[in-house]
C-alpha cells in the first residue's frame, strides 16, 4: 500500500487529505472514507487499508480542519477540559460545513491519474455514518454505493434527519450496527433501519454481542462483526464500482 498526504484548499482554508491506495499506477476507483467522531486515528488509517486492498484509492479528508490540523480525541488520557473541547469541535462540523468539505474532496480524486474516472463509494464510521445519508442523499450522481458501520446521528428529531432522505435513495446502501452498542444502539434507530430494509438495494445487519466502534480498530473492534460488515462492503463496492485493477 502508499500511504500519501495532500493538503486541499475549502473556501474555510486547507484541509487535510489523507490517502491510502495501491502500490502502481492504476488508475483505481475511488471510496471516500468519512473517519469516526475522534478523528483520523490509527485504527481509522488501518480501516482504509484494508480497503485499499481490494483495489481502491481510499481518501478521507480531515473533518475538523478549522479547528487545528488533523484534530484526534483520546477518551483514555483526555482531561474534562478536553472532553468538553472535543464535544465543541464536533457539534461545529455540520453537515453543511463537511459537504463543502467533500465537494474539495471529490474535486482533488477527480484531478488525480491515479483516480478512476466515474461515480465513487463511500463508507462511514459513527458520525461518518451520517455522512454517508447526506452525500447519498445529495451527491447521487456521484456516489453509487455506501456503508455505514456502527452509525450515529442518523435517526434524529430534527426536521431533516438523514434516515428522512433514505426512502429516496438510488444507491446501494448497507449499514452494521452492533447489538451492545450504548452509543448508538439498534432500538434508537428502529425508523432508520426500517427505511433501509425497504431499500430494493439497501441491507441492515445487526452483530451480536458487537459494541459501538466494533468497525475501527481500538477498544470496541470486534473481529467477527468488522469480518462481516467489511465482506458486505467489498461485495458492493465491487458490484457497484468494478473492482481495482
Amino acid at each position: 500500500m502508499i500511504e500519501q498526504q495532500h493538503t486541499v484548499d475549502t473556501p474555510d482554508g486547507p484541509m487535510g487529505v489523507f490517502v491510502v491506495r495501491p502500490d502502481g499506477d492504476g488508475p483505481w476507483p475511488a471510496v471516500v472514507s468519512f473517519h469516526h467522531g475522534p478523528g483520523l486515528d490509527e485504527g481509522s488509517k488501518e480501516a482504509m487499508a484494508r480497503i485499499a486492498d481490494w483495489g481502491y484509492v481510499v481518501a478521507s479528508h480531515d473533518r475538523y480542519h478549522r479547528d487545528g490540523e488533523w484534530y484526534v480525541f483520546d477518551r483514555r488520557t483526555a482531561t474534562e477540559a478536553d472532553g468538553k473541547r472535543f464535544f465543541e469541535i464536533f457539534l461545529a462540523a455540520t453537515d453543511e460545513l463537511v459537504d463543502v468539505d467533500l465537494q474539495a474532496l471529490v474535486a482533488h480524486l477527480d484531478a488525480d491519474p491515479a483516480v478512476a474516472s466515474g461515480p465513487m463509494g463511500c463508507i462511514g464510521y459513527c458520525i461518518g455514518g451520517r455522512s454517508v445519508l447526506r452525500a447519498l442523499a445529495q451527491h447521487p450522481d456521484r456516489f453509487r454505493v455506501g456503508v455505514a458501520l456502527h452509525p450515529s446521528r442518523c435517526t434524529t428529531e430534527e426536521p431533516d434527519s438523514p434516515h428522512l432522505a433514505v426512502p429516496a435513495l438510488t444507491a446501494s446502501l448497507y449499514v452494521g450496527f452492533g447489538a451492545e452498542d450504548k452509543t448508538q444502539s439498534p432500538a434508537d434507530n428502529v425508523p432508520f433501519i426500517e427505511a433501509v430494509e425497504a431499500l430494493p438495494t439497501g441491507e441492515v445487519e445487526i452483530h451480536e454481542g458487537a459494541l459501538h466502534g466494533f468497525a475501527v480498530p481500538g477498544s470496541g473492534y470486534q473481529d467477527a462483526a468488522a469480518d462481516r460488515s467489511y465482506e458486505r462492503a467489498r461485495a458492493l463496492f465491487d458490484a457497484a464500482l468494478g473492482p481495482g485493477s
